[in-house]
């Protein structure tokens, strides 16, 4: 597992799109927009369901359905499962989501580091951790004698196309 070296800061910039257009303008940065959830469960699978999806709306509502909503959620669902099942005691969860960026935290009781495991085809499980180090962008573990937290953190993609340049807005309007 990779481990995050110092701490960036946290970007919070915001991009408007015009609804009426073929591209979008970019808005100056507003740095105070961010929606940050935060919630704690006992740990059961019903538990995890749910709280990925208020993730989701959370992250569909500042990015709407796109690839970068989708690998936050993925990641979430994945770090959270193995919290609930490899963790113990309640899970405690922190998400921050604004317009550039996301960090999730996801804490247990638990002192026992999560590791990367390389799965089989015959393996029924074992290839969340891995797929999650794909997905993201950021991954980090801190464990102490309380237990462990994984952090993550999902930068926006699809606002840029493959040469660097702002995507073109396919609304029709």
């Amino acid at each position: 597992m990779q481990q995050s070296r110092g701490t960036e800061p946290f970007d919070t910039g915001r991009t408007v799109r015009r609804k009426h257009g073929a591209r979008p303008e970019r808005a100056q940065p507003d740095r105070s927009r961010v929606n940050s959830l935060s919630w704690s469960f006992p740990g059961t699978p019903a538990d995890v369901s749910c709280s990925r999806h208020w993730l989701a709306i959370a992250a569909t509502e500042a990015w709407g359905e796109c690839e970068d909503t989708d690998r936050l959620v993925l990641a979430y669902s994945e770090i959270a499962t193995n919290a609930v099942v490899h963790g113990a005691g309640p899970v405690t969860v922190a998400a921050q989501i604004c317009a550039t960026s996301a960090r999730c935290e996801i804490a247990d009781r638990s002192t026992r580091l999560p590791k990367v495991r390389h799965a089989t085809a015959g393996d029924l499980g074992g290839r969340g951790l891995e797929m999650v180090e794909l997905t993201v962008d950021r991954l980090r573990v801190a464990a102490d004698e309380v237990g462990k937290t994984v952090s993550f953190e999902v930068g926006r993609r699809d606002e840029r196309d493959e040469s660097g340049s702002p995507a073109e807005d396919d609304t029709e309007g």
